[in-house]
């Protein structure tokens, strides 16, 4: 199985027209790339906007009194357009490698692993920083 930064740099490539500097990004306006492997397969996006491009994921929040799911979006790093065309395309492919790769790693640090089920599970997703939702309810009595 390839790494997941060679699958990474596999997935811009097919998003992105390097050597055409008119129509450089060809895809849609939120393209998400598959943490194949890793626990529940989470997802990281890419964004083109008027500004440029933005990295992100989204996750779940709590929110209300009586907290309920809502879906979130996270920005974590961005790209102007004016610094993607003033770079040679070798230099483009790497930048956008290098923020895609911190986005993915910032992801992946936000789980870890519960202290019954062992199973890794994302923060949103933890009664704390040992247990999961499911493990809590069925360990603590806590109700969701």
């Amino acid at each position: 199985m390839q790494s997941i930064q060679a699958r990474a740099n596999e997935w811009i490539s097919s998003l992105f027209s390097f050597n055409d500097k008119e129509n450089f990004f060809t895809g849609g306006y939120f393209n998400y790339f598959k943490i194949e492997g890793f626990a529940n397969e989470p997802e990281v996006y890419l964004r083109s906007t008027d500004e440029g491009l933005e990295f992100g994921f989204e996750a779940t929040k709590w929110d209300g009194y009586m907290p309920s799911p809502v879906p979130g979006i996270y920005k974590k790093h961005s790209l102007t357009w004016e610094t993607l065309k003033s770079i040679s395309t070798e230099e483009q492919q790497k930048l956008i490698l290098e923020k895609l790769m911190k986005t993915i790693n910032t992801r992946k640090r936000q789980y870890k692993k519960c202290q019954f089920c062992h199973e890794k599970v994302a923060l949103e997703h933890r009664f704390d920083k040992d247990t999961c939702h499911t493990c809590a309810s069925d360990h603590f009595g806590v109700l969701y």
